[in-house]
């Protein structure tokens, strides 16, 4: 096996590391919002806040998973001419301006007997946080866009674009009088400014070519497979063509339309991301469901230990597009998963060694020593949280190669981690085990589904090598030229 070049190396890691340093700052200067915000409102306004923002976020996975669809879609689909490529995803932003005119609608008219069935004092509030998710689906869309063509350091300027522009807006809105509702006012600013700059930069960044290596539509001469003497292939004794790439893979049914396919993959990705994220919030509910007194200190560690997850999330948008593309490319995609594992393992691995030796000084200087109570537990759920990032990202990867039992592991793990968190009974250091042994079991089995892929795909790779392997290598005469090699039938 060839060594990777120094610039093959540098490629790899430049796009992961654009990302998740765009991560890193606007999930910093989203917690220097949160502290800025808290210390303006009273309890309870801070409280509406972050219902708001769950709800938005709880909202936004309809277009997290658009944006899974939308990289399968460019990724996999046929080429096309250029006029082709354009004009579905104009019919796309069509439908998602469509969406958001609807969305709006019915948040405006539903949004105060929604608030009066939650006993939430800030109907406005929820109007806005529907529509800013709506919104979400544009931006997203844009985003898939860029992540398809290659283009991450743009993708992360957007990420600093997006997240500087929104986290602006709601301090200056929060500071000026607005309350909960320039909250959700800056939510919605933020994402159309954002949406606009992913739109102006997609026009700026064609689209990948072609790669050479699939030779689509080429003699099976040129391909490199065996050929008679009148340029038929060769077929093996089982009757199927031979592979023509470095990792063969099987070409699906020809979808019908664009449409059916993003419908399909965003249904798929739909399935998985919800169990994600439940994964990764339902432990603070379940603490405060239980009613725990502690449950503001568990709270404070939570959202310390996230910090892997929010980096993944960040390194996962150049995780699927290139796992897929280089797949149908037929070359080995691994090397972009262990690139994502170190970039989410590395540190939760320090923020868990950090809380063994200093948890209460980090949780007190974030975020006040009242909040301090649950510091012990601070490098359990760190690993625990590790662990869900490394999910994450074998979830992702699968998603970019089409495997679709990952939904069905996700979810009974959602249920069975339910139960341990449940079974805690409310615990700080209880809740944390709970929660990492759970993490350590779905990581496992999600992990095993891509060593049995990669298991299939050697075993493929095998077959094909051994079809295209000369005659002379297998103990078979070699044919005399001009004698040509007879086509098995």
């Amino acid at each position: 096996m060839a060594k990777p070049s120094r610039e093959a190396v540098t490629g790899l890691l430049a796009g992961p590391a654009a990302l998740a340093v765009a991560g890193m700052l606007v999930n910093g200067c989203n917690l220097l919002m949160n502290l800025i915000v808290a210390r303006s409102l009273d309890p309870d306004s801070y409280g509406a806040v972050s219902v708001q923002v769950s709800i938005f976020l709880i909202l936004s996975v309809a277009g997290n998973a658009l944006l899974i669809a939308v990289v399968q879609h460019e990724t996999s689909g046929p080429g096309g001419t250029r006029r082709e490529q354009w004009s579905w995803i104009r019919r796309l932003r069509g439908a998602c301006g469509v969406g958001i005119a609807i969305s709006a609608i019915v948040a405006v008219v539903l949004c105060r007997p929604v608030a009066a069935l939650m006993s939430y004092p800030h109907p406005l509030a929820i109007a806005e946080a529907t529509i800013g998710a709506a919104l979400w689906t544009l931006l997203c869309v844009e985003r898939g866009l860029l992540q398809a063509r290659g283009a991450y350091p743009r993708l992360a300027v957007n990420f600093v674009v997006e997240g500087f522009v929104r986290i602006g807006l709601v301090i200056v809105l929060v500071l000026g009088g607005l309350g909960v509702n320039g909250a959700g006012l800056g939510i919605v600013l933020g994402v159309v400014v954002g949406a606009e700059h992913a739109r102006w930069a997609v026009t700026r960044t064609p689209r990948l070519p072609r790669p050479p290596a699939s030779q689509r539509g080429a003699p099976a001469s040129q391909r490199g497979a065996p050929v008679s003497q009148r340029g038929a292939p060769v077929l093996p004794d089982d009757g199927t063509p031979p592979a023509t790439g470095p990792i063969p893979l099987p070409i699906p049914a020809p979808r019908a339309s664009a449409r059916q396919s993003v419908i399909a993959d965003t249904t798929v990705a739909l399935g998985a991301l919800i169990p994600l994220a439940l994964l990764q919030n339902m432990d603070v509910v379940i603490v405060g469901w239980l009613g725990s007194s502690g449950v503001g200190g568990y709270a404070a560690i939570s959202t310390a230990c996230k910090v892997p997850v929010f980096i993944g999330l960040a390194v996962a948008n150049f995780l699927l597009p290139e796992a897929a593309r280089r797949r149908k490319e037929g070359r080995p995609a691994g090397g972009t998963l262990v690139v994502a594992l170190v970039f989410v393992v590395a540190p939760g691995l320090f923020l868990a060694g950090l809380g063994l030796f200093a948890a209460k000084w980090l949780i007190g200087l974030v975020f006040g020593a009242h909040l301090t109570a649950a510091a012990s537990a601070l490098s359990v759920l760190a690993l625990s949280m590790t662990l869900l990032a490394v999910t994450l990202m074998f979830t992702t990867y699968l998603l970019g190669a089409g495997v679709r039992r990952v939904v069905g592991v996700l979810a009974v793990a959602t249920v069975a981690t339910a139960g341990a968190l449940v079974s805690a009974g409310g615990g700080s250091m209880a809740t944390a085990t709970a929660a990492l042994a759970a993490e350590s079991v779905t990581a496992l089995a999600v992990g095993l589904l891509v060593v049995q892929l990669h298991h299939a795909d050697r075993r493929v790779a095998r077959v094909a090598e051994t079809h295209r392997r000369p005659a002379g290598d297998m103990g078979l005469p070699n044919p005399q030229p001009g004698e040509g090699v007879p086509a098995r039938v």
